[in-house]
């Protein structure tokens, strides 16, 4: 009987102001989402002539494919370093170490750094990499960049994601018996890690729009075959010099359709660590 009358009682209905918010905030969103297409069907629109098989996938001069490479491995390899390294740093100071001016330092050296402008980085990297180091601009220089960049703020990420778990669950955990270790490994990185994947994937997504930390440090050309000591021009870098020294007639056209597929790039990136952040979540 009870279950019958809830079924089929009326929903609630917000006041008349919570309507008048929702429909502003509505009426925010359908604006946003107008403006985003303003932007982006005019780019597709552009990119048309240029989006062919010989552009995306080719070997001659004006392909974008050694760009997309160059792009796709600075990226992923940054990542893959950058990523164990801010864990291993943000479960100490979360987990394992005690409030102390040390902890509070690195905090401000954290936040310092990623207050710093990216093309401070790339001329830090460049006056200790190619100068004294004697690297060459190239993709490693790239991914050292790029490494720097990223590292502290994925820290900051993986001490949010830690710190969103409650401490109940770590109280409980130790009540049982359970070693810090144990509780760590078996109960806190399960439940964080969905977070850290999905806010992981903006980091990375963000350093593939990354352009003036790379013109000094990974070149504004391509070689002829992918190495860690060769030129490492992105896409990201590639569409500035399109739009900025672009002679041909098709430079303007190139450029849209080089930034349609750095678009969609992203979005696959986005959408990736989004499902990957799901799945985990399910199966925690």
């Amino acid at each position: 009987m009870a279950d019958r009358q809830w079924r089929g009682a009326r929903p609630l209905k917000p006041p008349g102001q919570g309507r008048a918010a929702h429909k502003i905030l509505a009426g925010m969103a359908v604006l946003a989402v107008l403006l985003l297409l303003s932007v982006i069907i005019p780019l597709v629109a552009q990119a048309v002539p240029a989006l062919n098989a010989a552009f995306l996938f080719g070997r001659a001069p004006g392909s974008i494919a050694p760009e997309a490479v160059n792009t796709v491995t600075m990226v992923a390899i940054s990542a893959a370093v950058s990523f164990p390294l801010a864990l291993l740093a943000g479960l100490y100071l979360v987990e394992f170490a005690r409030p102390s001016r040390w902890t509070r330092a690195f905090d401000q050296f954290t936040g310092t750094v990623l207050s710093v402008p990216s093309i401070v980085v790339g001329l830090v990297v460049v006056d200790v990499a190619v100068v004294r180091w004697h690297w060459p601009v190239s993709t490693l220089t790239g991914i050292l960049a790029l490494t720097l960049m990223n590292w502290p703020l994925t820290v900051a990420l993986v001490v949010e994601a830690l710190q969103s778990v409650p401490g109940l669950y770590r109280d409980g955990s130790w009540a049982l018996g359970a070693s810090r270790w144990q509780t760590v490994t078996r109960l806190i990185l399960p439940l964080a890690l969905p977070q850290m994947i999905e806010q992981g994937g903006m980091a990375v997504a963000r350093l593939m729009g990354e352009t003036a930390v790379l013109i000094y440090t990974a070149g504004v050309n391509v070689g002829p075959g992918w190495a860690l000591g060769g030129p490492g021009e992105s896409l990201a870098v590639h569409l500035w010099l399109l739009r900025t020294e672009g002679v041909t007639d098709l430079a303007s056209s190139q450029a849209a359709a080089t930034g349609v597929v750095l678009l969609g790039l992203v979005f696959l990136v986005l959408w990736g660590s989004r499902r990957l952040a799901e799945w985990l979540q399910d199966t925690a």
